[in-house]
């Protein structure tokens, strides 16, 4: 990996915490991370097309928020932030994803995807009101399919700004 990939992997780590554990109050740091990111990105033209991704992973999660799989205290302005820095990794520092088959990403999604939550949901982030076996029973097919889905579209607007 690149300098720049370590430093996008070590920051969007750090974005998530600022996120998940700050959530809304911190979100202007989340908000910083992001313009540094576009600062030093050597994509910013292709990085700005990707950020179209994040609908999807925010669009799923009003979905699930509906049909009751989460709950939030306040509307997560810092989840849709986690969005946009998230899709914003997959040609980066998790460029790598894109060499493995579709078969790898579903099992990569439905264990780190829902882990992620799980994480959250232990940081009070947010409520899983049906409970955590539960949620886990939804989240891991959610997410062994999105992750492949992201990680090929993020692929596809990539190789064809090229």
């Amino acid at each position: 990996m690149s300098k720049w990939q370590w430093a996008q992997l070590i920051g969007f780590e750090g974005f998530w915490l600022f996120a998940v554990v700050g959530q809304n109050p911190l979100a202007w740091l989340t908000v910083l991370l992001l313009v540094g990111h576009f600062v030093f990105t050597p994509s910013r033209a292709v990085d700005i097309r990707i950020l179209g991704l994040a609908a999807i992973g925010v669009s799923l999660d009003a979905l699930l928020t509906l049909i009751g799989v989460f709950v939030f205290d306040q509307t997560p302005w810092w989840l849709l932030l986690l969005w946009v820095g998230f899709v914003l990794t997959l040609g980066h520092s998790m460029r790598w994803l894109s060499g493995l088959q579709w078969w790898q990403l579903m099992l990569i999604g439905a264990v780190v995807g829902p882990g992620s939550y799980i994480a959250g949901w232990r940081l009070g982030a947010v409520i899983l009101p049906l409970g955590i076996w539960l949620s886990l029973l939804m989240l891991v097919p959610v997410w062994g399919l999105l992750l492949p889905l992201l990680v090929r579209c993020d692929q596809r607007i990539r190789h064809g700004a090229q």
